[in-house]
Formats: structure tokens, sequence, C-alpha cells
């Protein structure tokens, strides 16, 4: 994956071609859309949280949310494994300079304490998806 801009810069959407037809940005998964809500529900049912940080506009966050947020198996295991959120990173950006948030999509899963265990960024397939929260105990 190629960022354009300096680490720890929050990088700007690159405008999509004309007639582009993307999903929209949550169509399968119950994304949670309140941090500290999603970290209190996950300390209390015991279960990791999965945080995604997207631009609106961003090709890549719209790739995943399209291609791999909708396939069933990564529907199912981030809908019974983990507490799901997905913030917008401009309306976020207390959030994203706090955890450093490189670029979007930037993917950070956390324990049910609030624990960073895991951070991955950019586009993954279904298949990679599934690897990386297949790592989370």
């Amino acid at each position: 994956m190629e960022w354009a801009g300096r680490p720890g810069e929050f990088l700007l959407p690159v405008p999509l071609p004309s007639g582009h037809k993307g999903g929209t940005m949550a169509e399968a998964v119950n994304w949670r859309g309140d941090w500290q809500a999603a970290l209190e529900e996950a300390g209390k049912g015991k279960r990791p949280l999965v945080l995604e940080i997207y631009l609106e506009g961003c090709p890549h966050c719209q790739r995943l949310a399209r291609e791999t947020h909708t396939d069933a198996a990564v529907v199912a295991a981030l809908q019974t494994r983990f507490i799901p959120v997905r913030l917008e990173g401009r309306q976020h950006l207390d959030l994203v300079k706090q955890l450093q948030v490189p670029g979007a999509p930037t993917t950070i899963i956390f324990s049910p304490e609030g624990e960073e265990l895991k951070r991955f960024a950019g586009f993954l397939p279904p298949e990679e998806y599934l690897k990386m929260l297949e790592q989370v105990p």
C-alpha cells in the first residue's frame, strides 16, 4: 500500500473517478458509532473491539466496505466475536491523533479492557482480513 504524506500526517481522500458505483460504508456489519459506548460494551461483554478509521470518499475504504465487510465469514466473525466500531477520521480527529493513525483505512483491534492488540492499514481482501481477526484470542 502506498501512502502519500509524511509520518503522523492524516491523509485526505483521493477523489473517485466519475461514474464510480461504490457501496455504502456500512452495509452488512452492525458497526457502532460511539467509541466510548463501544469500549464499555466490549468490557461488559468480555469481547475484543475492532475499530476501523475510514474517510468518506477514500477509495480503499470504500473497497474494504464493499468487498471485505460484506463477506459472510467476515460479517459473522465481526458480529459474533467482536464489538465492531467504524468512525470517520475527520469527525474524530482527537481519537485519530491519540491512536496515531497514519492513514485510512486503519483497523485496530483492542482487548475488552481497551489495550491495543493488533493494527493493520489499507485494504485487505476477506481471506487476509479474517486471518488478522483470527490472530486475536
